[in-house]
């Protein structure tokens, strides 16, 4: 599926889509389970492999520094 079918299927810019992929962007959970249901999977397995560790409170992204 491209960014855009996506898009359309979700309802959500398709330059948001993109930001989120490129870790640009973080989605809401509203956002999340939008497009988990639109890629037919659990929105648990889009987290698959985030920790704590790739973000800091502040907001900025640790694997930046």
């Amino acid at each position: 599926m491209t960014q855009d079918q996506l898009a359309a299927q979700t309802g959500i810019d398709s330059s948001n889509i993109r930001s989120y992929e490129g870790g640009r962007a973080t989605p809401s959970i509203h956002t999340l389970v939008r497009i988990a249901v639109a890629l037919g999977v659990e929105p648990g397995s889009l987290l698959e492999g985030l920790t704590l560790e790739h973000f800091d409170p502040s907001g900025r992204d640790r694997r930046a520094s």
